[in-house]
This record gives structure tokens, sequence and C-alpha cells, in this order.
């Protein structure tokens, strides 16, 4: 493709770049396809599969082909995200995609989903989907994915967005590359049993405790007992366990 349409500050359509007759015509009927094709995919996406998980894998797939059949770079793809977005799409979404990044985009991530094993996309739900592809980093070693398709159990969301926080948390020093898959997978599994204690602790708090103001400073003290759990494992050169876990809990809530 190499261009593509956006709105300016008054609402009015602009092409990128130096423009013929000819190229703006063809980006016209491109746009005009994209009108009639991406409400289409929604509706009957929508029909099958609802909201969930499964909607944003097959909406990846066909923004995949999208992307083949028109052509376009890398470098274009958050703005051909946005020109779905703005003139294409008849869904609503107020989530903050931010203006440059492609990663926190809505299409980018279903696209992003659609690369995945469909066993391993049905793990989590969208929400827990979210959470790791806003967060690049966590995903860069790929067998995280491995490790995810290994769960058991469903992973409740609010010990999947602690673990997020605290694989973050970790990997910000760390090159994974050294480990071997059962050394990460250990890793995962104690950052996980951190993020569990965490909520099962923090829930057995407020019912000894109903009325604290603490409750309201939740957030701020999460990340607290996460640093304090990977300081004083640093410190004694220990593993991360439920000893360790109580005693970094039972500081961050002085």
């Amino acid at each position: 493709m190499g261009r593509v349409v956006a709105l300016d500050k008054d609402g009015h359509l602009v092409y990128e770049g130096l423009l013929s007759s000819k190229e703006k015509a063809t980006i016209d009927e491109i746009l005009k396809t994209l009108k009639n094709e991406i409400p289409q995919i929604e509706s009957d996406l929508a029909a099958v599969y609802g909201k969930s998980v499964l909607y944003k894998y097959h909406l990846g797939l066909f923004l995949g082909e999208l992307l083949d059949k028109y052509n376009i770079t890398f470098a274009e793809k958050r703005k051909f995200w946005d020109e779905i977005k703005t003139f294409a799409t008849k869904e609503e979404r107020k989530r903050n995609e931010g203006k440059k990044a492609a990663t926190r985009s809505f299409f980018e991530q279903c696209y992003v989903l659609s690369k995945y094993n469909l066993e391993i996309v049905q793990k989590l739900s969208w929400r827990q989907w979210q959470d790791i592809l806003d967060r690049v980093l966590n995903r860069e070693d790929q067998r995280i994915f491995v490790w995810i398709q290994k769960k058991n159990d469903k992973i409740r969301e609010d010990d999947w967005r602690e673990f997020e926080k605290g694989l973050y948390l970790y990997l910000k020093s760390k090159d994974t590359s050294v480990f071997s898959d059962e050394e990460l997978f250990d890793i995962y599994d104690s950052i996980f049993s951190m993020a569990v204690f965490w909520r099962t602790a923090f829930s057995k708090y407020v019912k000894v405790n109903p009325k604290t103001s603490k409750i309201k400073t939740k957030t701020r003290r999460s990340k607290k007992y996460q640093s304090l759990c990977f300081e004083l494992k640093k410190i004694r050169k220990c593993q991360l366990d439920n000893k360790l876990f109580e005693e970094a809990f039972m500081i961050a809530m002085k």
C-alpha cells in the first residue's frame, strides 16, 4: 500500500505523501473495502464467539490477511490499525491505545494473538492476554507460552495481573536465555506462587481488619510486597517460598 489516510484536526480526510490522482483513487477503493468488510467480519465473529478471546483470535487472522493483501509494511501497521479504527470499525473501544506504539492497539493485539497456537490462546481470557501483550518484555522469551500451556487449571485474573507485574519486575535485569526450560519454568512457578500468596494473604488481612484505610493503598502495597520478595531473595540468596512471602507481606502492610 505504501500510504494510509487519516483525519486532520478539523476532521478532514488527508493523504500521506505526494500522491497522483490514480494513487488516491486506489487508496479510496481500499478504504471503501475496509468500511464494508470490517463491520461484516466483526458481526459474523460476534455471532459465533461473542466477545470472547476466540473473537479476537479469528479477527487477528483476518487482519493478517489484510496486511498481506494491501502490502502493509511493518512501519505502517500502527497507522493502518488507526485507519481501521477511525474509518471502518463499528465497535466503540474506549481503552487508551496511546498514539504511536503498536503494542497497545486493539487490532495489533488481535493480530499478534492470531500468531499463537489456538490451544494456548484459549488458556487465558482476553483481559489476561491484554496484560501480556501490553508488556512486551514479559513475552520476549516465548517459552512463557509453553508454561501457560502446561497449566492445568484456569488462572484467576487477579492472580494473573499480580504475576504479570511480578514477572516484569523480575525480568527488567535478566537475560532468560541463560536458563534451561526447567529453571525458567521454576521461576515462573515461584513468581506465580508469590502472586497467589499476596491475594490470599491480603484477603485474610481485610477480613480481620475490615475498616483499615490500608485497603485503599492495595496497589502500592502490592508493588512494595513484590519488591521486598525479590530484595530478600537476593540478600539471603534463597528461593522464593511461603516463609519469605509472609515476611515480605508483613513488612509491606506496616
